[in-house]
C-alpha cells in the first residue's frame, strides 16, 4: 500500500482509548426465503437504551468485511463521540462466500425478500431502531453496493438512504443484451424518495469485469448522471484508489455523515 499527502484521512478507523465503546454481538440467522443461515452482527452505540427515541438504522452487506477489514464499529464509535453522526445501530449482515454471495448480492429478489420480511422484522422487534426510510440506511462495497441500490429501488418506504462503496453497476442479469441493468430501471422508473452517497476509485477504469462490459468507474459515472439528472439528493466522490478495501475504510464514514445528518452537503457532484 502507498498513501500519498492527499489520500483520504484514515482517522476514522483508528481504535481511541479514550472514547466509549458500543457493543458488536454475533447470532446466526436462519432465512426461510433463502433456505440458509446468515451471520449477523448486530452493533448498539454507547448508552444504548432499549426505551427512548428510537436509533437509525444501519444495514450493511458483507458483513463481516465490516466486521474485520474495514472496521464499522470502530468507525460508528468515533463518529458518533464527536457527534458527527446522530446515535446509530448498524445491522452488518453476511451473505454466502463465492458463487453464493454473487447470487444473492446480484439484485437478487429473493435476497432483498430475506431482508424485508424476515431480517428487519426481527431487528425491530429486538431493537429500538427508527422504522422511518428516512432514518434508515442500506449499503455495501461491490457487489454489496448493487444490491443495497436495489433493495432500495425495491423498497423505497423501507430504506431511504443508499451508501454504495464502488458498486457494481456494470452488472446485467444472465441473458440480458445490455449491461447496467439497474441504471437502466432508473431511467424508466419516477423518482423515487432515495438519497445516494457514492465512492469510487478511478483505477477501476483500468479493468473489467467481463470482457465487454463497461468498467466500474464509466458505470459509476452514468448511474450518477442519470440520477442527477432524475433530481436524487446524492455525493459522488471519486477517490484515486482501485476495487479494494483499503480506500473504502476511509470514505465509509463520508457515506454517513452525509446520509444521516439533517445539515449534510446537497448534490456534491
Amino acid at each position: 500500500m502507498i498513501e500519498l499527502p492527499f489520500a483520504p484521512s484514515l482517522e476514522s478507523i483508528k481504535r481511541n482509548a479514550d472514547i466509549p465503546k458500543g457493543k458488536t454481538e454475533r447470532t446466526n440467522f436462519s432465512s426461510k426465503v433463502l433456505n440458509n443461515d446468515h451471520r449477523v452482527w448486530i452493533y448498539t452505540p454507547p448508552d444504548y437504551k432499549a426505551k427512548r427515541k428510537s436509533y437509525k438504522l444501519l444495514l450493511l452487506f458483507d458483513g463481516s468485511g465490516y466486521v474485520s477489514l474495514i472496521p464499522a464499529p470502530v468507525v460508528l464509535d468515533n463518529l458518533q463521540a464527536k457527534n458527527k453522526i446522530p446515535p446509530t445501530v448498524a445491522v452488518l449482515v453476511d451473505s454466502g462466500g463465492g458463487a453464493a454471495r454473487d447470487r444473492e448480492l446480484a439484485c437478487n429478489p429473493q435476497f432483498a425478500e430475506f431482508i424485508v420480511k424476515e431480517l428487519l422484522p426481527w431487528v425491530r422487534k429486538n431493537y429500538n431502531v427508527s422504522s422511518d426510510p428516512k432514518s434508515t440506511t442500506v449499503g455495501g462495497a461491490s457487489f454489496g453496493g448493487l444490491a443495497a441500490a436495489c433493495a432500495a429501488f425495491k423498497h423505497p418506504e423501507i430504506f431511504g438512504n443508499v451508501l454504495s462503496q464502488a458498486g457494481s453497476y456494470w452488472w446485467k442479469p444472465d441473458g440480458d443484451d445490455e449491461y447496467e441493468w439497474l441504471t437502466r430501471q432508473f431511467v424508466s422508473s419516477p423518482k423515487l424518495p432515495i438519497r445516494f452517497y457514492f465512492e469510487i476509485g478511478r483505477l477501476e477504469d483500468l479493468s473489467r469485469t467481463r470482457p465487454d462490459s463497461p468498467t466500474n468507474l464509466i458505470a459509476n459515472r452514468r448511474f450518477r448522471d442519470v440520477l442527477k439528472a432524475k433530481g436524487y439528493t446524492l455525493r459522488f466522490d471519486e477517490i484515486s484508489g482501485g476495487h479494494d478495501f483499503f480506500p473504502w475504510q476511509a470514505t465509509l464514514a463520508d457515506g454517513l455523515i452525509f446520509l444521516t445528518n439533517d445539515s449534510r452537503e446537497k448534490n456534491r457532484k
